[in-house]
């Protein structure tokens, strides 16, 4: 048995090493090196360097190296390689996602059309940017819009309208899509499907800031009782039938409003932002194995559970340069189990436009989601990286990677700017 997965990271590869049987990696030519085979007592592993981005040349690659090896799947955790591995599997004949099916995770405005047609209640109203009547339509009786890339990654670009007139002539394209923002809380949703049934493993709250980038994640859900996650499960449902992804993992992401469930967007992949690790925490199982190894028939490995509750902190500060970085404190409500700071005195911060300027995370653990919420307001309010202003900020970093998928959209952007010692903004409860 084979299992061959495209573009892992560190993170990713050392979850498929508790898998059984042999691994082939296909990596970028450039990626970072997986670690070595330590550990590792059954199978072998073999990383191939492939640009799998060009279709040709990956091709050929499937059908001179994968092809004569015979795997058994085909698979991907990361955003950017999940159209090679449905290609790849489509190609070599193997169990797996269609890549039309992928296809219509990553277009935004494809997915919308799809459930225009098969699940229209979760649907937001919407309009392509290349459409002046929709447009001018979607606004007349919507306000304010979200407007986003048809396929953008990490909160990148997304922005709120409230008049037509607002939206910049480069982004009246095809490649935007604009949505009526949708009210409500939002959250993510962990699923494994298998043939159509499809289980949710896991459905963490968001806290975002006004300019929709992701500064927290909380599970379980504070805000969802039985009756809303139930409502949750069954709109998440409904949303994989009509797109056709009947089996392997999803990350889908949701608004509640009341009674009405909204969906944001979905990829058939885990959901990044250390979400993994509070399935793993809450609910004991290994969401990366289990998101890996749905193909090759590996089950669902499942361990203690270590927390009742358990959250993702990001960190962020003013644009300007730090000046100091805080350790990590100690809590009243909840315990830190990870710590990790990407930014030390003397480095720049650049203004927050998406989640790859944030400036690291913390994972945190409490005996029940009330005490969760109390300490990730808790740690939100530390002033972690403190900045002094700076008359020019270096522009901000280009989304090179898939590494985050969020679209967040629970607030308004701030009209204020955020004070130079930065305390942490304020989760969505």
């Amino acid at each position: 048995m084979t299992l061959v997965v495209i573009g892992a990271n560190p993170t990713v590869a050392r979850a498929a090493e508790a898998l059984p049987g042999d691994l082939l990696h296909v990596q970028l030519p450039g990626a970072p090196a997986l670690d070595r085979n330590g550990g590792r007592t059954t199978g072998t592993r073999q990383v191939h360097t492939v640009d799998f981005h060009d279709r040709a040349a990956f091709l050929t690659f499937v059908d001179e190296v994968l092809k004569p090896l015979s795997p058994t799947a085909v698979v991907s955790l990361t955003e950017l390689g999940l159209e090679p591995a449905a290609v790849a599997t489509e190609r070599l004949g193997l169990r797996g996602v269609a890549p039309t099916v992928v296809r219509r995770t990553r277009d935004k405005l494809a997915m919308r059309r799809v459930l225009e047609r098969r699940a229209p209640q979760l649907n937001p109203a919407f309009a392509c940017g290349d459409d002046p009547d929709a447009v001018a339509r979607l606004f007349a009786g919507h306000s304010p819009v979200v407007a986003k890339p048809v396929s953008g990654v990490g909160s990148n670009a997304v922005a709120l309208l409230d008049r037509a007139a607002d939206l910049p002539a480069d982004r009246r394209t095809a490649g935007t899509l604009l949505e009526a923002f949708a009210g409500g809380l939002e959250f993510s949703v962990e699923t494994l499907s298998a043939g159509g049934r499809h289980t949710v493993v896991g459905i963490a709250q968001k806290g975002t800031t006004g300019g929709f980038v992701e500064v927290s994640h909380m599970m379980p859900p504070p805000a969802l009782d039985a009756a809303g996650r139930a409502r949750v499960e069954e709109a998440v449902g409904r949303l994989l039938d009509a797109l056709g992804l009947a089996d392997g993992p999803s990350h889908t992401e949701v608004k509640v409003d009341g009674d009405r469930v909204i969906v944001i967007e979905t990829h058939n992949r885990l959901g990044g932002d250390g979400i993994a690790d509070l399935v793993r925490l809450t609910t004991g199982i290994d969401w990366r194995v289990a998101a890996l190894g749905w193909a090759v028939g590996a089950g669902v490995p499942r361990a203690p559970v270590a927390a009742p509750a358990a959250a993702t902190v990001f960190f962020t500060a003013a644009p300007g340069t730090v000046t100091a970085v805080a350790p990590p404190p100690s809590l009243t409500h909840g315990t830190i189990v990870e710590w990790e700071i990407t930014v030390e005195p003397g480095d720049p911060v650049r203004p927050l436009r998406s989640s790859t300027d944030r400036l690291g995370m913390a994972v945190v653990t409490a005996a029940d989601t009330t005490a969760c919420l109390a300490a990730v307001a808790e740690l939100t309010a530390l002033p972690i990286v403190t900045t002094r202003p700076d008359v020019t900020v270096p522009p901000a970093r280009r989304v090179a990677d898939g590494r985050s998928t969020a679209r967040p959209e629970a607030a308004r952007p701030a009209s204020t700017a955020p004070p130079s010692t930065a305390a942490q903004p304020t989760p969505v409860a």
